[in-house]
């Protein structure tokens, strides 16, 4: 079984208190400051990650800013653009109805023109067809002027109705 030797404990326990020693004044500052050291090293690399994430943050943030300005610029410029359209449109379609308006009321003109024109016409032949026939009746010519008054006359005092 295993013994214990007094002797061989006294010297493991001296020689553990050396190197322990001799740890503590040769290697124990420089293994504590490279432990600090990667200690700070890996702190900086956190604050620098939590540093780029906060700026790519305010980026992402700034771009979706810019985004939603643009899209809303365009909503605004295409709204602008769709009653610019319509108020174009309107003003076409008014344009077309003045326009249509203004024909129409020249072509009603221009037919009354013409109707007073066939009228005229229409009064001249009657007034010759009467004084031809009242001149085969008769047989007799009576003055052509006083003959043409008479029966001008006559159908001015038409009424309006039978004029027409």
């Amino acid at each position: 079984m295993l013994s214990l030797d007094p002797g061989v404990m006294i010297w493991a326990w001296i020689t553990f208190v050396v190197l322990l020693f001799l740890l503590y004044k040769i290697a124990w500052k420089p293994i504590l400051s490279a432990i600090d050291n990667r200690e700070k090293l890996i702190q900086d690399s956190i604050e620098q990650a939590e540093k780029a994430k906060k700026e790519s943050e305010e980026l992402l943030e700034k771009h979706e800013k810019l985004i939603r300005n643009a899209e809303e610029e365009a909503q605004k410029i295409i709204k602008e653009n769709k009653e610019l359209a319509e108020k174009s449109r309107q003003e076409l379609i008014e344009h077309a109805k003045e326009e249509s308006n203004k024909l129409r009321e020249k072509a009603k003109l221009e037919i009354e023109h013409e109707k007073e024109i066939a009228l005229q016409a229409l009064r001249s032949e009657v007034v010759d067809l009467t004084m031809t026939a009242t001149k085969k009746l008769i047989g007799d010519v009576l003055d052509d002027s006083k003959h043409r008054g008479i029966i001008e006359n006559y159908i001015q005092k038409l009424p309006e109705s039978e004029k027409n």
